[in-house]
């Protein structure tokens, strides 16, 4: 159990980095192609974002338990 919670908290970390880095690159995108519709770099990052986020919600209820 203790070596599923280690490697819950790396994936964790790694899917931050990976929103982040996606954000960043929409932004980029986004100013740098003078604002075109650029939204699927967008839908992308939320993603991102949102696997961060559900990783996140199942270690802290793995924690709990």
């Amino acid at each position: 159990m203790e070596g599923l919670k280690k490697w819950n908290k790396r994936l964790e970390k790694i899917w931050l980095v990976i929103a982040i880095i996606s954000t960043a690159t929409a932004i980029f995108f986004y100013i740098t192609d003078e604002f075109n519709d650029d939204l699927v770099y967008f839908l992308l990052a939320l993603m991102a974002w949102g696997i961060y986020l559900v990783r996140r919600g199942l270690a802290k209820r793995l924690n709990k338990n």
